[in-house]
């Protein structure tokens, strides 16, 4: 149950547009800053891959119906 609520919070949070709002006192190390920009770079990276491969079935599916 937890687990849910914590993996809905954090796909809710790398849905988002990706504007860390730190202020000076509150900044995480360069590493964890660093470890959140490329988490979300993965997690976008990844939608887009879904969506080509969306393209590419479309496509090809197209493609077969011309023939």
């Amino acid at each position: 149950m937890a687990d849910d609520i914590r993996r809905t919070r954090h796909l809710r949070e790398l849905e988002e547009l990706f504007a860390p709002d730190y202020d000076a006192g509150n900044m995480p190390s360069p590493d964890k800053r660093a470890a959140y920009a490329l988490e979300h770079i993965a997690y976008r990276m990844g939608k887009v891959d879904q969506k080509l491969s969306e393209v590419l079935i479309a496509l090809a599916s197209l493609a077969a119906a011309t023939r």
